[in-house]
């Protein structure tokens, strides 16, 4: 009897993987932080939809009514498909560049959502 499974080579496509990545901040950032916050924010809209998932600050302590938030770091899920991806795009936000982000203690972590919400 012919065999009747095929012989192609092709490749998968890789699909999109979810990254969580924790980026600390160098001490004393904080200015540096809220000075150029405004273009991160409006450069993150440059990539594609499904590359920031969540994203936001990590925070020293609980946010205070009335006052402005010890933020430490940024915590984001990413959608992409290589953690190579990952790195080239967190390399140059204006995080990075203008020493906000410690490119030395910046985590990229394979993650897995089970579940996601909206505030």
């Amino acid at each position: 009897m012919a065999s009747t499974s095929s012989t192609s080579t092709t490749t998968p496509q890789q699909q999109l993987q979810e990254w969580l990545v924790i980026a600390p901040d160098h001490e004393g950032a904080i200015e540096k932080r809220l000075a150029v916050r405004e273009r991160h924010l409006s450069g993150l809209k440059e990539d594609p939809e499904t590359f920031w998932l969540w994203g936001g600050a990590m925070l020293a302590s609980p946010l205070v009514p009335g006052e402005t938030p010890k933020m430490t770091g940024s915590a984001m899920l990413i959608g992409a498909k290589t953690k190579e991806e990952v790195i080239e795009r967190i390399k140059r936000d204006i995080y990075v560049t203008n020493e906000v982000w410690d490119w030395s203690k910046i985590q990229i972590i394979p993650f897995k959502s089970a579940l996601r919400k909206a505030l």
